[in-house]
């Protein structure tokens, strides 16, 4: 009789805390909810303001693979031959 009476005040209690906790973090969580809605947005900050360039993104590239003005003139006239007589790239 006292082992079934402890058992259920045990229960109680611990059912109790578990509660409180529970309770108390739905609380904290509808608090910083309201806290945030409320608020204005934060600032941008001041270097997103300008459009970031191609190399400042992807970085310069590899040197080896960047054609000299000769080249890129051979490879846009073949090109271009090319595109005249209707074949495709194979």
């Amino acid at each position: 009789m006292i082992a079934v009476g402890l058992g259920a005040a045990v229960v109680i209690v611990t059912g109790s805390v578990v509660g409180g906790i529970i309770g108390g973090t739905l609380n904290d969580g509808e608090n910083h909810k309201i806290k945030m809605t409320t608020a204005p947005p934060p600032a941008p900050p001041p270097g997103s303001r300008r459009a970031l360039e191609h190399d400042e993104i992807y970085g310069r590239g590899n040197p080896q693979f960047e054609l000299t003005k000769k080249e890129r003139a051979i490879f846009s006239t073949l090109a271009r031959r090319q595109g005249t007589s209707g074949q495709r790239a194979r």
